[in-house]
C-alpha cells in the first residue's frame, strides 16, 4: 500500500499539475539555484515563478466550476479495442466553465485513457457540453474504473481545478481470439435429461407421440389444457426421448506460484483463454450445447445453447477468469463428473501435463465420453511425456495462438 507522501506526489504530478505545470515546476526548481545568494538576479526569476503559482492557484480555487456529468460507456469491449463513449457535462454554476475536461486519475494497469486532452473551451451557466471519452484496452478482464474527475485548466492551463468525482461503471474487457476456419469433432448424440425443452433452443423439433394422465411434479409447462378441457382431468403432452450433443470446454487455470517463469506462464494462461474463446465461438455455429468448466479463484460452471447471446456469456465468464496457484481439478472433477453421463466430447485446454490431468482424461475416456487436449504450453510439461497425436492430444505454445496460425482443430 502506498504511503500518503508517495500517494500525494503522485497525485500532484500526475493529475494536479497538466504537462505545462510540470514544466512550469521544473523552471522554478533551476531557478531555485539562484536562491542561494541575493546577488545573482535569477532568484527574482524563482520568487516571480513562486508567486505566479500561488496566484493561478487562488484563482483556479474561486473560480472552479461545480459540474454535474451524464456518463455514456458501452460495458464490454474486446482486448487490443478502444472502448468509446461519451460524457455530458452539465454547468450547474453561476458563471460560466472555462477549459474544461474529464480525467480518469488511477486506471488499472491494462487501461489507457486516450482522450484525456479533449476540451470543451466554455459552457455557460446552466448549459451543457459533450466531451468524447475513448479507453484503451491491453489486457481481458474485469475493470472497476476509477471515478471520473471533470475540471477545469483555467487559468493558463497550469493546474486542474475541480470539485467532487463522480463514480464510474465496471467494464468488461472480452478476451481476443482468432477465429478457427474449421472445426473437426466427431462427437455422438446422448440422451439429455429434459432435451425436449433444450433441442428447442437449437432449432430441432421434438416429435409428439400423444397424451397421458398428469403425474404429480411433472413441469406444468407439460401440461395439455386443450386436452384437459376435453377430458375434464389433468393431461400431459408425451414427447419422444431426445438426444442431442453437449460438448464440455475445460480450461486449465492454475499457474505456479514461482517467480522464474512468471511472464512466460502468465502469457501461456492468456494465450489458453484465447484459445477456449476460439473454441466455443467454433461450436458457437454447431448445433451443440456448450458447457464451459472453469475452476479460478472461483468455480464457473455455464452452459450455453447456441447462438450469438449465449456464445457472448462465455466470452463474458472467460473476460472475468484468474488463474489460481492450486490445483483447479479438487474442485473440477467432481463436478465435471455428475454431468459426463449427458456428454458427448470433452474438450481440455490445458497448461501443464501431469498425473492429476492424465487421470482426469482417463476417466472421462472411461465415462464413454470422447476426450480432446490441447496443451498450450512453451516446453516440455514439468513431470511427464505428452503423449501428442496430432488429433486427440495436440501441444501448441502461446506464440502459434497469438499469431493466428491455429486455423484448424
Amino acid at each position: 500500500m502506498r504511503s500518503r507522501p508517495s500517494f500525494f506526489l503522485g497525485y500532484l504530478f500526475t493529475y494536479k499539475l497538466t504537462p505545462a505545470g510540470r514544466t512550469l515546476i521544473f523552471v522554478v526548481l533551476l531557478s531555485a539555484i539562484g536562491s542561494i545568494t541575493v546577488e545573482l538576479p535569477i532568484y527574482q526569476i524563482f520568487c516571480s515563478l513562486v508567486s505566479l503559482m500561488f496566484c493561478l492557484e487562488a484563482m483556479g480555487i474561486l473560480m472552479q466550476p461545480r459540474l454535474a456529468v451524464d456518463v455514456h460507456l458501452p460495458a464490454t469491449a474486446t482486448a487490443g479495442d478502444v472502448l468509446q463513449g461519451y460524457v455530458n457535462v452539465t454547468n450547474k454554476g453561476r458563471w460560466p466553465a472555462f477549459d474544461v475536461m474529464c480525467s480518469l486519475y488511477g486506471l488499472p494497469r491494462g487501461l489507457t485513457h486516450l482522450s484525456a486532452h479533449e476540451m470543451c473551451v466554455a459552457i455557460p451557466s446552466g448549459g451543457t457540453a459533450s466531451i468524447p471519452i475513448a479507453i484503451g484496452t491491453s489486457e481481458r478482464g474485469v475493470f472497476a474504473l476509477p471515478p471520473l474527475r471533470p475540471h477545469s485548466t483555467f487559468p493558463l492551463n497550469i493546474m486542474r481545478f475541480g470539485r467532487q468525482p463522480f463514480a464510474m461503471p465496471v467494464i468488461t474487457v472480452l478476451p481476443s481470439f482468432h477465429p478457427l476456419e474449421q472445426l473437426e469433432l466427431p462427437v455422438s448424440l446422448r440422451y439429455q435429461p429434459g432435451g425436449v425443452f433444450i433441442e428447442g433452443h437449437v432449432g430441432a423439433s421434438p416429435e409428439f407421440i400423444g397424451n397421458r394422465e398428469y403425474t404429480y411434479g411433472e413441469p406444468v409447462r407439460r401440461l395439455d389444457f386443450r386436452a384437459w378441457a376435453r377430458l375434464g382431468k389433468p393431461v400431459v403432452r408425451e414427447f419422444q426421448e431426445e438426444y442431442c450433443t453437449r460438448v464440455a470446454l475445460i480450461l486449465d487455470t492454475f499457474q505456479p506460484s514461482v517467480w522464474r517463469g512468471k511472464q512466460r506462464n502468465h502469457l501461456a494462461f492468456e494465450q489458453a483463454v484465447s484459445m477456449t474463446a476460439a473454441i466455443a465461438d467454433g461450436l458457437s455455429g454447431s448445433e451443440s450445447i456448450i458447457d464451459l468448466f472453469a475452476a479460478g479463484p472461483e468455480l464457473y460452471v455455464f452452459r450455453a445453447v447456441t447462438g450469438s447471446t449465449h456464445f457472448d456469456k462465455v466470452l463474458e465468464i472467460l473476460g472475468g477468469i484468474e488463474p489460481t496457484r492450486g490445483d483447479p481439478f479438487e474442485k473440477l472433477s467432481p463436478v465435471v463428473s455428475e454431468e459426463l453421463e449427458s456428454i458427448s466430447a470433452v474438450l481440455c485446454v490445458f497448461l501443464d501435463w501431469d498425473e492429476h490431468r492424465e487421470r482426469f482424461v482417463q476417466h472421462v475416456a472411461e465415462a464413454g465420453c470422447e476426450p480432446y487436449v490441447i496443451l498450450v504450453r512453451d516446453d516440455r510439461p514439468t513431470t511427464m511425456w505428452f503423449p501428442e497425436d496430432g488429433r486427440h492430444y495436440r501441444h501448441l505454445t502461446p506464440e502459434m495462438i497469438h499469431e493466428g496460425e491455429v486455423e484448424v482443430l
